[in-house]
């Protein structure tokens, strides 16, 4: 993790503690993951969701790896507030420090998986919870409906009362995973 501040963040740290904090609400039963996003690699969905400190829509975002579906990201954006997302899950990928003063030297290394927000500082740090650190449960959410029900938990976020939306992966191929590797690759054919 850099040391990059968000100044906005920092200066409205009141604001951006209850956006992530106060219960928010997002109205797909099934969020369908079918479309390619910025990155070609990357299956991607963007879902409005609604929050009561604001009448603006806020984003969630699910990006999924095309050769890899343990691989995703779950993401919060308030465009208006802040540019970048301001909530995020990584299930996988690099370990990060956090450079943050405050932080002891044994809790700066995060690896995956684990949540991104930001400190009181504006700069934006790498945490996990219990249920990241316990091997079992770890093990358990790399399976992404799962891990979505903790993100949902861990951000606040609901479909009404205690429910939970599910995600759907490649909807649209008839459950054939479609990759770009050739099955024939090194074979001899007589």
């Amino acid at each position: 993790m850099g040391s990059k501040k968000v100044a906005v963040i920092a200066e409205n740290y009141d604001f951006y503690t209850k956006l992530v904090d106060e219960r928010k609400s997002i109205f797909s039963e099934i969020i369908e993951v079918n479309s390619v996003g910025n990155n070609a690699n990357t299956l991607e969905t963007i879902e409005k969701i609604s929050h009561p400190i604001t009448t603006d829509d806020l984003t969630f975002t699910i990006n999924v790896k095309l050769k890899n579906y343990n691989f995703f990201q779950f993401k919060l954006r308030y465009e208006k507030f802040c540019p970048q997302h301001f909530f995020r899950f990584d299930s996988d990928g690099d370990t990060h420090r956090n450079k943050v003063e405050g932080i002891p030297f044994e809790d700066q290394k995060v690896p995956t998986p684990h949540f991104h927000k930001y400190h009181e500082s504006g700069i934006e740090i790498a945490y996990q919870t219990d249920s990241l650190l316990d091997e079992n449960e770890r093990k358990a959410l790399t399976d992404i409906n799962l891990c979505l029900k903790h993100f949902f938990h861990e951000s606040n976020m609901r479909l009404r009362d205690d429910d939970f939306s599910e995600v759907q992966l490649m909807t649209n191929t008839l459950g054939l995973n479609i990759s770009s590797e050739d099955p024939n690759e090194n074979i001899t054919f007589p």
